[in-house]
């Protein structure tokens, strides 16, 4: 690129920053107008809600949309000063009839035209034109648009950095993001939250942010691969192209926990848009038993019970419930004895008679049941089946109670009307008390009582066709679990059981308006998860993102992607595998994947750093000082983010207080805590999807990381650095660790 080029691009940024200037000041004016208007509006609502308020409410609300509109472009524009674009390809199109004219486009965060002459200055990096950008290189190139497929041939493709409205540097570029680009950007220090990748998104990430031919997408990939972030810029491509069909009201993340919702809070609105509805699989559920007199059992909470090391009989036996309740044999006997209620519950129950009159035939039982109310939830059904006996039996009543309007006449017991009907009223209920109290019994369904049943005796087992379905320690299991539930805790590994249970007996509530569904971390899900949450969304769309590699629950049996396709629908489904992880230096990538014993082939991108540090502490009290003066030497190297790993809670909290004194440092202990910049000291399972400078794992010993449940946690603890990773052991250092090849990893000795 010669010096005239420069100076092109110079004055190019310059008319752009201008025409940006230029629109800024008029959205701004239009601003303040359409606040006065909305102010008007509103108070003309007050004034006059007595004459139309339907019309008052319906034009405010009209207002206001159209006044948020136009406070959007101001806020856009002023990330456009900022960074204008970062990307340009010269594209000729092939076929017109007409002479061959290149045309420059310019590729950033949002469209800027020209609003003299209606020329686009600069292309949304979601609009079709602008995906050729990061599917091809010089040469030939197509983009599908709404009037079709446009062949064509790109002849430059250019790079950018702009930052506070000056250029930094440009260069040309062919097929991918260059990887100076991702250097650089990986290369920093980073801070507390995740931010956009427009201008680096790869190929392969492309093809899944746009795809647009698939109800349901499942992306497979290493720690590092940018599965998150693919997820989100989807969903902001999503809301771009179905602008007028969707919103961000309709479209839901679910995410493992609150923290790392906060953590990713930053992504969507850096794009422009604002942020979707994010909750957890329990934030979904607990509306849904909230009115139970039973507390759920968190998955903060559980996990820290199953990663404490405990090894008592009951710690084994809680490893055997959890193994069996997310397995499908549990799914199996479910099914089997909900099957059973739907169809045969009322098989024998009995006629329905009040003084010798038969009221409700024994055949009815099953025809209403099996009848008209078969697609009805169970507990309705006998709902409606309740109504049918009450109407039949309003009659009876009020000739009853006109029986004892006579009976006491007749004592002479009383003279005063109002008391002789309100005494034959409690007479005539005294005598249907017990009538009322069969039907009760008959008609009313609990679910939670329905479920703890299961639990009891030997009846399930007996009655059950699938009885190798059963685990050898059944009995030990109904026990456990019915010691948590009469002390009204449902735990963990019964939550998507009873809510799949319940929600079969009395209906699940259904939410139609979301439209596109985004499952984040989905390989920490079961299949009974999943069965639920295609119930609970049934107009949704699918984009699920995941990694085996790092499931951090040591017994729970979760869905494979075969199983999520099979239950979200194989129809227009598709799966990718991206095999590139971004995230930490060669260096810390192969030590990661030495850990798995499963070696799936994970290329890492082209960035060198020190090897990983192994430390031996000799002594307990040697901790500290050695902890300490590692952190001390990462931040003289420049790095300001650290997070201290630890398996769990107990021990993270004994680290923080430990350290507390001599470095400024946060504790994250709860999933509802914002995610901290700095040092953060932290236990593994809420460490999932952050990302850190620097990685210290504590007590990677072999106390902690010795059954094969626990490689993965190992691995997901490691796989959170960018830079630099330090490991430290007390005795015998992880079976993982003595398994790999040392030229892997230096040892350091303890600096004295």
């Amino acid at each position: 690129m010669d010096d005239q080029e420069r100076q092109k691009e110079a004055i190019k940024l310059e008319e752009t920053l201008e025409e940006i200037k230029k629109q800024l000041v008029i959205s701004e004016d239009n601003c303040v107008v359409k606040q006065s208007e909305l102010k008007e509006t509103l108070l003309n609502y007050w004034e006059k809600c007595g004459s139309d308020e339907a019309q008052l409410v319906e034009t405010a609300n009209r207002q206001r949309a159209l006044s948020s509109l136009t406070h959007s472009t101001p806020l856009k524009l002023k990330k456009m000063l900022n960074s204008p674009y970062f990307g340009r390809i010269d594209f000729i199109e092939e076929d017109t009839g007409m002479e061959l004219q290149e045309e420059k486009v310019y590729i950033g965060l949002s469209t800027l035209m020209d609003e003299e002459t209606g020329e686009f200055l600069i292309y949304d990096w979601r609009a079709p034109i602008s995906s050729m950008f990061y599917d091809y290189g010089l040469g030939q190139a197509a983009y599908h648009c709404s009037e079709g497929n446009i062949n064509g041939k790109i002849i430059l493709k250019r790079q950018y950095k702009i930052a506070n409205g000056c250029m930094q540097y440009m260069f040309n570029a062919d097929l991918k993001i260059d990887d100076e680009v991702l250097q650089e950007i990986l290369g920093k220090s980073v801070d507390d939250k995740m931010h956009t990748i427009v201008n680096s998104i790869q190929r392969e990430q492309n093809q899944i942010i746009r795809d647009a031919n698939h109800r349901a997408l499942f992306v497979e990939g290493p720690a590092g691969s940018g599965k998150t972030s693919v997820a989100l810029h989807r969903i902001a491509f999503l809301l771009y192209r179905d602008r007028k069909s969707i919103n961000e009201k309709n479209v839901l993340i679910l995410s493992p926990n609150h923290l790392f919702s906060d953590y990713i809070s930053n992504v969507l609105p850096e794009m422009g848009e604002e942020n979707v509805l994010q909750k957890t699989f329990h934030d979904c559920v607990f509306e849904a038993i909230n009115q139970l007199p039973i507390k759920l059992e968190t998955r903060t909470f559980h996990l820290e019970t199953v990663l404490s090391n405990g090894s008592d009989h009951q710690q084994t036996l809680r490893a055997e419930n959890i193994r069996f309740k997310s397995s499908r044999n549990f799914e199996n006997i479910l099914r089997e004895y909900l099957e059973w209620v739907q169809t045969n519950l009322v098989d024998e129950y009995p006629d329905i008679e009040f003084r010798g009159q038969v009221i409700f035939k024994k055949e009815e039982w099953k025809h209403y049941f099996l009848g008209n109310l078969s697609e009805m939830p169970v507990k309705i059904r006998l709902e409606k089946i309740r109504a049918v006996i009450e109407g039949r039996m309003r009659p009876l009543f009020h000739a009853v109670r006109k029986e004892k309007e006579a009976e006491i006449v007749n004592r002479a017991e009383e003279v005063d009307e109002n008391t002789i009907k309100a005494l034959a009223r409690i007479a005539a209920r005294e005598e249907f008390a017990s009538f009322y109290e069969k039907i009760d019994r008959l008609t009313k369904l609990s679910p939670l009582a329905e479920y703890r049943r299961l639990f009891k005796g030997g009846w399930l087992l007996a009655r059950s066709s699938n009885k190798t379905d059963f685990p050898k320690a059944w009995q030990s299991i109904q026990r456990q679990t019915l010691s948590y539930l009469n002390n009204g805790v449902l735990p963990y590994e019964d939550t998507p059981g009873f809510i799949y249970f319940q929600g079969v007996l009395q209906g699940f509530p259904i939410n139609r308006d979301i439209k596109h569904l985004i499952i984040d971390e989905a390989q920490d899900y079961t299949r009974m998860q999943y069965q639920i949450l295609v119930t609970l969304f049934p107009n949704s769309t699918w984009t699920v993102v995941g990694d085996p590699a790092q499931a951090v629950h040591p017994f729970l049996n979760t869905a494979s992607f075969t199983d999520m396709s099979e239950i979200i629908g194989n129809e227009k489904s598709i799966a990718f595998r991206l095999t590139r992880s971004y995230r930490s230096t060669k260096e810390i990538q192969a030590f990661c994947q030495a850990i798995l014993s499963d070696k799936t082939k994970v290329e890492a991108i082209n960035r060198s750093g020190s090897l990983p540090a192994v430390t031996k502490i000799e002594n307990l009290h040697e901790y500290t000082p050695v902890l300490i003066q590692t952190i001390k030497n990462i931040l003289k190297e420049g790095w300001h983010s650290i997070g201290i790993i630890c398996k769990n809670t107990y021990q993270a909290k004994k680290v923080f207080w430990e350290l507390k004194e001599y470095i400024d440092l946060n504790l994250v202990i709860d999933e509802e805590d914002s995610f901290h910049q700095g040092i953060v000291v932290i236990p593994s399972y809420l460490a999932k999807g952050l990302e850190f400078d620097a990685v210290l794992v504590v007590n990677a010993d072999t106390i902690n990381f010795s059954s094969e449940e626990e490689r993965h946690i190992l691995y997901t603890m490691c796989t959170r650095t960018l830079h630099r990773l330090s490991l430290f052991y007390c005795g015998k250092p992880s079976l993982f660790l003595r398994e790999m090849d040392e030229k892997l990893y230096e040892i350091t000795p303890v600096c004295k």
